[in-house]
């Protein structure tokens, strides 16, 4: 079982948004220091909670800070950008990264509606009616073939640059099983999404398509995670994202809170958001909740997020994680 990270730059209210990017640096480096497979970023828009807005520009710094870990994006969302400019970005920094680099697609804005407006200034193909036009357009510009949209036929990516990167669909409802399948694209299931993702991952390996990205299915599953040395201090290291859960689903998107800010007083209400798609405890707990997940879906692959403060905690997290494997 291969390990690797997602992190999505989250902002601490101690803290402030150059922070949060100096801290996945540190994190990239480290994970790669322990030996982690892959290290992805995430794409989020005008967030107070989020940092990562740029994936493409992230991500040449991260692996030029690293030697062995994959560095990629988890994921670009594609509903925004003209398919040839992800296209000849990610190809060209394979390019500079030959064998390191990858290209996870997304289909959720990771933004508001405003902030998705000015995103795609001038467009008219930003809903999600468009992401399989879009998708194809995508894999025929990677691929260095002819698009089969009209007017685009004749466009090339600029010759000479380097192989394909490695090319994941992030995946979260059968819409997204069905599109990872009919491109032969691998999937990654957000479970730290939508518990019920898992049972895709069969529709997806009885209808995958094999393409020049993958000649088989592939699945990774997405998990929220927090591991320590014990259950107690664990639980106690995921009461910043719990408190911030509560308080997104009552309309309020913040910085998350510090340990110290979630007072006792309100340390039972913010247990409430350990929910069953998180995984927090020891190894021998996480190892224990993880096995009926892995027994379903038959992933190859875990990509864990963990947001906890300190940032010692955050890094103690992923050794642990990692050595359970």
């Amino acid at each position: 079982m291969k390990i690797s990270a997602v992190d999505q730059s989250p902002i601490f209210s101690n803290s402030n948004a150059n922070q949060a990017i100096k801290e996945t640096t540190e994190l990239a480096k480290h994970c790669d220091s322990i030996g982690m497979n892959r290290f992805w970023v995430a794409e989020h828009h005008g967030s107070a909670s989020f940092a990562g807005c740029s994936p493409e520009i992230l991500i040449p710094n991260l692996a030029a800070l690293t030697k062995n870990i994959r560095v990629g994006s988890g994921g670009v969302m594609l509903m925004h950008y003209s398919p040839y400019k992800v296209a000849e970005s990610f190809r060209l920094l394979e390019s500079l990264f030959p064998g390191r680099i990858d290209l996870g697609v997304g289909r959720a804005p990771g933004s508001d509606p405003y902030q998705a407006g000015a995103l795609a200034y001038g467009s008219k193909t930003t809903g999600p009616e468009y992401f399989s036009t879009k998708m194809n357009d995508l894999k025929s510009f990677l691929e260095g073939r002819a698009s089969t949209t009209n007017s685009f036929e004749s466009v090339k990516v600029t010759p000479g640059l380097g192989e394909l990167p490695e090319v994941w669909l992030l995946a979260s409802s059968k819409q997204g099983a069905e599109y990872a399948a009919q491109f032969g694209l691998p999937m990654s299931l957000a479970y730290f999404i939508n518990q019920d993702c898992l049972e895709f991952a069969k529709y997806y390996r009885d209808n995958f398509k094999p393409s020049v990205f993958s000649k088989k299915p592939r699945i990774s599953v997405g998990i929220f995670s927090i591991c320590a040395d014990s259950d107690e201090e664990a639980e106690e290291l995921a009461l910043s994202a719990s408190m911030w859960r509560l308080n997104t689903q009552k309309g309020v998107f913040s910085s998350f809170p510090t340990i110290d800010e979630v007072k006792n007083s309100i340390k039972s209400k913010a247990s409430e958001g350990n929910e069953n798609r998180t995984f927090i405890g020891s190894p021998q707990t996480i190892k224990e909740k993880l096995q009926p997940i892995l027994d379903e879906a038959l992933p190859e692959e875990l990509k864990v997020i963990t947001i906890c403060e300190p940032f010692s905690a955050k890094k103690r997290s992923y050794e642990l994680i990692n050595n359970i494997f």
